[in-house]
Formats: structure tokens, C-alpha cells, sequence
């Protein structure tokens, strides 16, 4: 089945209404505003029948200049419009605005209705048609059909359907594969059901009872029952006019312009990189940092116009901007906008969106404009490194970056792997990629980083992982333990015993160095499992200005094994005393200190260092009368 929606456009009181009316047999004028003034203030809704059983949504929209904005909240959801012009008065300023919006929206099909004939002599109809004509000319109405009608006489009425439902057939069927997009256009209550909104969905279908999300506030809402034209349904499709009962929310808390999607399907943003056109006939000009009305799908926005590589923009150029907004919402790639002066209010200009959550740009940079480009009509890799690019520091995942820029999702993992196998991406994690230039900026900040611990301790090892991870400063420990793993896969750095150093750094001992080197261990090979106390043992040296960093660069070399605080020994030793360990285990399960204790000869204190360091290293494990290996306590049943 197809879905669409027909909606008009024209001067303020040229017939819309009525020709709606004499459609569908509905009334779209409901306010009583509207009723006692004659011409249509708010959005009105109502729809037709076509031969094939199609029911057509179709949308009325005010034509008066100070309803523009309500005019704006309505066209957007257009498949197919009927641009209206009435008889007796022919061209008039709203019909040039309003064909100028229909433009500037991306609309391709339409219709052109001229109403009232029966107020005008057919010589002033046929004028009026050849006006009609001239004013079309280069635009999307330049061949389309022209319907002379009399809704009193009943005049024209069964063609204009008939055409209706022609170009009907033909319109592109919405695609359904998209997530599914509920820009607002009314809110209301009713009583017993609570909240409702309607609107016009683009895109994808939604079920009763789903949950989503109200965006930008980004907050969950239940459907829990959809209308579709006063009918109640289990499924809404793309391209029909739809009004959800969301019960858990308060009529205050939406407005027109918010929008109903799925979870993580839409980002809040106050900029978007656009490509931007003023109206060919305008005699005004866009600045750069014009303040400006901005209209998309439903919402109206306030927001500066920054041009990218200009400081005006005249009559019929285009060119790339960015628009910063004061509020957030939510856009999509592809969108159309439409933008008026702030004052006086008039139509100037709109375009298409080509990135809904950009980073802030510099102006007339080659970089951003080359881009801007990409983004407009690059390939799907362009797009993909691009995106990554831009958004260097954030780690999004392919996920991500496909939601906030509207990538094509399909592909989109192969895509990334030739661009890391080309070597323009690297891969930290499955599904996240960071661009070379950033994986080259960390590899040159590590490095740094590294270069001056060398030279500050030459005589260390290399740097505490913690101390680098610190140092390079990034929010997420597991990105950065990534990128290190990355610099180690391309021998950059290597890691050992909890340091990093540069791959190619060693520690080179001076000869006064060595003496002390030399010094030390003669020392603690002679005192075995008896060591003095380390800080004593520190403290006879103090005088001698490099004794402390040599002794660090050997327990950092692990020749010297710290126990705990107050003693260290020889890796030589702490070998005898695992061996010893395993010798006594093989006689007796388990070990009493004071056997060890006997066994090594030592003092008690020097048993229990070695001892809880086995403990924490895994060789050994305490139990309640004393220590057993941890393999062996694995094998044998637990007696204790």
C-alpha cells in the first residue's frame, strides 16, 4: 500500500480551504478564530479516498503572511502540494512565498489550481494561467498540471482528482528501512487518554505499545495507541498522517517541533553545517553572522548564519554555512530548512543539511570547506573518514557515527576495514576507529612524554603505566590502554614489569655508576636471606649523590626483589627461596612459619616478607595452620 501526503499552498484566502472541503467533505478550519475571521490561522488536517482504496493524508495550511510559520510547520511532510491561485485576484505575494518555500524544501511534485473561476471572465483565467506560467518557470510547477476549478459550481473538481490520484501512483514509495521519525505538529489532550500528538511520519513504521523517545529533551515515552485519519491501528507506516496517545507525558511538556523516534536514533545539537541558498528574485543579502528564523520539519529556531568562505551571500548564490543555533534540536542529514529574517520577517533562503552534529568550524579554512564537500556528495569511505576525522578525541563507535551523520550503515564495517587496511584508520577496538592523524598525534605526545622521563631518569627503566596513562590525558582508561597497545604493536614503546619505555631505550651505566651497581650487589649476595634493612641500608649511602637512583633502576631491572617496606633481596635468593619452599612441600603439605623460618635459617621477619610476597605473586597460599603451594593445593583435597 502507498502512503502519502497532499497538501496546499497559495495567498491567503484564494480557496484552499474551501477546496478541501469540497475534496473530502471536511472542514479543516476548527478554531473559532478562524471561523469568525474567514481564513485559516492554524495547520488543518483531513484526508480523501482515492479508486484504488489509497486513504491520502492531506494537509491545509494558512496563507496570510503573519501565519507563515505555522505555514512552514506543515509543508514539510509534503509528498505532493497544489499551489492555489484564485481567479479573480491572480499572483499575489504569499503565492511567490509560499512557491519560494516549496522549492527551498526539496519538493519535486505538484499540482496548480486556479479557484474561484466562476468570479472571472474566462479571458482573465487564461491571463491569470499565463502569469502562473512565467512565475513556475525554472522551479519543480514549471510543467505541471493546470486545474481550472469552481468549488460553488462544482466545476473542474472530478479532473483535479483524477490528476490527483495520477500523480499519486507515481510518487517513490517511503522507505521503510529507516528508523522511524514523528516530527510534532499539534499537541492536545482528550479525556480518558491523556496526551496526544500529531504529526506526519517520516520514515520507517512504529507499533502500539513500543516505547521511544521525545527528543531533543531525550526522555522515554509509551505509545499506547495510534490513529491514523480517526481510525485506531496497530501499525502507522511512513508517509501517513499519525496522531499517538503518549499517556506518561504531560501536554506541557511537548511543543510543536519535538520529535518522537527510538532510542539513540537522534542526537541534540545547536549546529549543523548546511549548504545555503538565498532566493533568486530577493533583494536582500545574508551576512555572515546574520541572526535569522530557521524552520525545520516542525520547529521554529532562532540562530546565526556563519558563511564559511564569504562575509555576504547574494540573490541565487549558494554556498557552504554553518548554523548555530540558541537551542538544541534534532536534524538529519538530508533535511531541508528554510530560513526567514529576523526582522522583518521575510523568506530569504533555505537549503539542505549536511551534518547534524558538527564541531564548531573556523571560517574560510580549506580543510572545512573540502568537507563541507565531502559531506554533500563524497563517497561512502570519504564520508567515513571524514566523520571520523571531525570528531577526533570523542572515540564514537561505527554505531555512533552512523547515527549522528547519517552514514549508510550497510557496508559501513567494510568500508573501515579497507581504510585501515589503505592505513588511513586504525583500529583500537572492534568497531572503533580513530583517523592516523590523531593515532599520530598520540604516538608524538607519548613519545614526548617518554623522552623527557628518560632524560630526567635515565637510570629507570621507563615510566609507571598509571603515571603514563595520567600524563596523556584522555577521560576513558580503556581508549587509552588501546592506544598504547597500538604503539606497542608498532614498536613504538614496550612495556615491562609495569614500565614503559621507548622500544629502543636502555638504561647505560655510567663507570661511577656501575661501581655503586657492582657495590649493591656484592652487598646483599653477601648478606643472603639476612638483608639490612633497606632505609638503614639507604640511609649509610646518602652521601653519595647517585646510590638511590641505581639502587631504584635494580629493583625496577627486578635483580632486586622488594618484599615489602623495610626489605629487599636478591632475585638470587628469592629463587632459593621459592626452591627451598618446594622442597619442604614435597615432604609436607603444609608449611608452619617457623618451619620455613628454620629451614632458610633466616630471622622471622625476612620468613614473613618472602612468605605474604609468595602470597601476593601466587606461589603460595595461606592457609590457617600455615602455607601450602597454590598448584599443589589444586591437586590435592583440602584437609583443613
Amino acid at each position: 500500500m502507498k502512503y502519502g501526503i497532499i497538501g496546499t499552498a497559495g495567498h491567503v484566502d484564494h480557496g484552499k480551504t474551501c477546496l478541501i472541503k469540497a475534496l473530502t467533505g471536511i472542514d479543516t478550519d476548527r478554531l473559532k478564530e478562524e471561523k469568525k475571521r474567514g481564513i485559516t490561522i492554524e495547520l488543518g488536517f483531513a484526508w480523501m479516498d482515492f479508486p484504488g482504496g489509497e486513504r491520502v493524508g492531506i494537509v491545509d495550511v494558512p496563507g496570510h503572511e503573519k501565519f507563515v510559520k505555522n505555514m512552514l510547520a506543515g509543508v514539510g511532510g509534503m509528498d505532493l502540494v497544489m499551489l492555489v491561485v484564485a481567479a479573480d485576484e491572480g499572483i499575489m505575494p504569499q503565492t511567490v512565498e509560499h512557491l519560494d518555500i516549496l522549492s527551498t524544501l526539496g519538493i519535486r511534485q505538484g499540482i496548480i489550481v486556479i479557484t474561484k473561476t466562476d468570479l472571472a471572465d474566462p479571458e482573465l483565467v487564461e491571463l491569470v494561467e499565463e502569469d502562473i506560467r512565467e512565475l513556475t518557470e525554472g522551479t519543480f510547477l514549471e510543467n505541471a498540471p493546470v486545474i481550472p476549478v469552481s468549488v460553488y459550481k462544482n466545476q473542474g473538481l472530478d479532473q483535479l482528482k483524477k490528476i490527483l490520484y495520477q500523480m499519486y501512483q507515481k510518487l517513490p514509495d517511503h522507505k521503510e528501512t529507516r528508523a522511524f521519525r514523528l516530527p510534532v505538529d499539534r499537541v492536545f489532550t482528550l479525556k480518558g487518554f491523556g496526551t496526544v500528538v500529531t504529526g506526519t511520519l517520516l520514515g520507517g513504521k512504529i507499533k502500539k505499545e513500543q516505547e521511544a523517545f521525545l527528543y531533543p529533551e531525550n526522555v522515554p515515552v509509551k505509545i499506547r495507541s495510534i490513529q491514523v485519519h480517526e481510525q485506531g491501528v496497530e501499525v502507522a507506516h511512513a508517509g501517513q498522517r499519525v496522531a499517538l496517545n503518549l499517556p506518561d507525558r504531560k501536554k506541557e511538556e511537548i511543543s510543536r517541533g519535538d520529535v518522537i523516534a527510538f532510542k539513540n536514533s537522534l542526537y541534540p545539537s545547536m549546529m549543523a553545517d548546511v549548504s545555503l541558498t538565498v532566493l533568486r528574485h530577493t533583494e536582500r543579502v545574508v551576512k555572515n553572522g546574520s541572526r535569522v528564523h530557521i524552520y525545520h520539519g516542525t520547529k521554529e529556531l532562532l540562530g546565526k548564519v556563519i558563511l564559511l568562505d564569504r562575509e555576504e551571500l547574494k540573490a541565487g548564490e549558494t554556498c557552504y554555512a554553518q548554523l548555530r543555533l540558541e537551542e538544541e534540536t534534532v536534524m538529519e542529514k538530508g533535511d531541508r530548512f528554510v530560513i526567514r529574517f529576523y526582522s522583518p520577517a521575510e523568506t530569504i533562503g533555505g537549503g539542505c543539511i549536511l551534518d547534524a552534529c558538527p564541531r564548531k568550524h573556523k571560517r574560510k579554512d580549506s580543510k572545512v570547506l573540502e568537507a563541507c564537500g565531502i559531506k554533500e556528495k563524497g563517497t561512502g569511505a570519504q564520508m567515513l573518514e571524514t566523520s571520523i576525522l571531525e570528531h577526533r578525541g570523542c572515540f564514537y563507535s561505527l554505531e555512533e557515527l552512523a547515527g549522528r551523520n547519517s552514514l549508510d550503515r550497510s557496508g559501513l564495517k567494510n568500508t573501515a576495514a579497507k581504510l585501515t587496511e589503505k592505513g588511513i584508520l586504525v583500529c583500537l577496538e572492534e568497531g572503533l576507529y580513530i583517523h592516523r592523524e590523531e593515532m599520530n598525534f598520540y604516538c608524538r605526545k607519548t613519545e614526548r612524554i617518554l623522552d623527557d622521563f628518560h632524560k630526567t631518569y635515565p637510570l629507570k627503566e621507563g615510566m609507571g603505566i598509571e603515571e603514563l596513562r595520567s600524563r596523556l590525558k584522555l577521560e576513558n582508561s580503556r581508549i587509552t590502554d588501546d592506544i598504547l597497545e597500538v604503539l606497542k604493536t608498532q614498536k613504538v614503546i614496550k612495556e615491562q614489569n609495569g614500565c614503559v619505555s621507548k622500544k629502543r631505550f636502555k638504561v647505560v651505566l655510567k663507570e661511577d655508576e656501575d661501581a655503586i651497581v657492582q657495590e649493591i650487589l656484592a652487598h646483599y649476595l653477601e648478606s643472603g636471606f639476612a638483608p639490612l634493612a633497606t632505609e638503614l641500608y639507604l640511609k649509610e649511602h646518602r652521601n653519595q649523590k647517585k646510590f638511590k637512583p641505581v639502587f631504584t633502576s635494580l629493583l625496577n631491572k627486578k635483580i632486586l626483589i622488594r618484599l615489602d617496606e623495610q626489605y629487599c633481596i636478591h632475585r638470587d635468593y628469592y629463587e632459593r627461596g621459592k626452591e627451598a619452599f618446594r622442597e619442604m612441600a614435597q615432604k609436607k603439605e603444609i608449611i608452619a612459619l617457623g618451619e620455613y623460618r628454620d629451614y632458610l635459617g633466616c630471622s622471622r621477619k625476612v620468613a614473613v616478607a618472602l612468605l605474604e610476597h609468595f602470597d601476593k605473586n601466587g606461589f603460595t597460599r595461606k592457609k590457617e595452620e600455615g602455607r601450602v603451594l597454590k598448584d599443589s593445593g589444586k591437586q590435592r583435597p583440602d584437609r583443613t
